[in-house]
């Protein structure tokens, strides 16, 4: 395989950026929480989008859109008001790869305990969040314990959550390169630049991690960005410090325009041809 150059990955990289702009929302879950105008239902939307990202955009829109129809106009409001047994039964016949109604019912009620308990989920975010970390590794694992604490004893009697629950709120601590986490913690961070939302201007964007998936595994492999061939938060890691080499303040500002092209062109699958002589992105 060749790797392009410093300079030429510089301009592939730039040229990406250029590429994929606010046009291709309709390609990431994304799309969901920039309907909405008020910063609480954006940061609702915008972790349940973010959860339920998994498998092509085809495939999981319609399921964030059924989850969505339940929420309403509102979807803080209607969270801050959801009870399991009034509630879960319009979840009724929601299937979603690895998620069923109880898994969503239960997410929704440990969101209205997070909101009830912070007043946010950015409140929540922030308690364990400390500026001197290395990154958000730590703040990332403390908001995920929270999500855990909450009593899901009106969903699940036992108490213990699901494996579909656990599938939607995986923690850094096991290792898991937890990509929709880190694609929520991207949106709600990084500036708004007509693609994320800059909601939490508290955190540095310097600390994230990048949503690390098999597109942008494949495609950071590609360009040279790891040597790591097994995905999971090494892997991320690793490719967040090389694109600190061109935005060490923030270095997931590539991360969009790297997933869109492994997504609709495949770049990664062909490496020698599509980044050939350092190319400055797709044909």
């Amino acid at each position: 395989m060749t790797v392009p150059s410093r300079r030429a990955l510089r301009a592939t990289l730039e040229a990406l950026t250029l590429k994929y702009d606010a046009a291709y929302l309709r390609t990431s879950a994304l799309m969901f929480p920039r309907r909405y105008g008020e910063p609480a239902d954006r940061e609702v939307v915008g972790l349940l989008a973010a959860s339920l990202a998994y498998g092509r955009v085809d495939l999981f829109a319609p399921a964030v859109e059924r989850v969505l129809a339940v929420l309403g106009e509102h979807p803080a409001e209607a969270v801050r008001r959801f009870r399991p047994a009034r509630d879960g039964r319009r979840l009724a016949g929601f299937r979603y790869r690895l998620n069923r109604p109880a898994d969503i019912s239960a997410t929704l009620w440990t969101l209205r305990q997070i909101l009830e308990a912070y007043g946010s989920l950015k409140a929540c975010f922030l308690a364990g969040y400390d500026r001197r970390d290395e990154d958000i590794r730590p703040a990332l694992t403390a908001f995920v314990d929270r999500i855990y604490e909450a009593d899901l004893t009106a969903v699940f009697p036992s108490g213990i959550p699901s494996r579909g629950f656990k599938h939607l709120f995986p923690s850094p601590r096991t290792g898991s390169a937890c990509k929709r986490l880190n694609l929520f913690l991207r949106w709600m961070v990084r500036p708004d630049d007509g693609l994320d939302l800059g909601l939490w201007p508290e955190v540095s964007p310097a600390k994230l991690i990048i949503p690390l998936d098999t597109h942008v595994a494949r495609v950071g492999r590609a360009l040279g960005l790891t040597r790591l061939k097994t995905p999971g938060w090494r892997m991320a890691k690793a490719i967040t410090e090389a694109l600190k080499a061109f935005a060490p303040d923030d270095p997931v500002r590539f991360d969009y325009a790297l997933c869109r092209s492994g997504i609709l062109e495949g770049a990664g699958k062909h490496p020698r041809a599509r980044f050939r002589q350092g190319a400055a992105g797709p044909a």
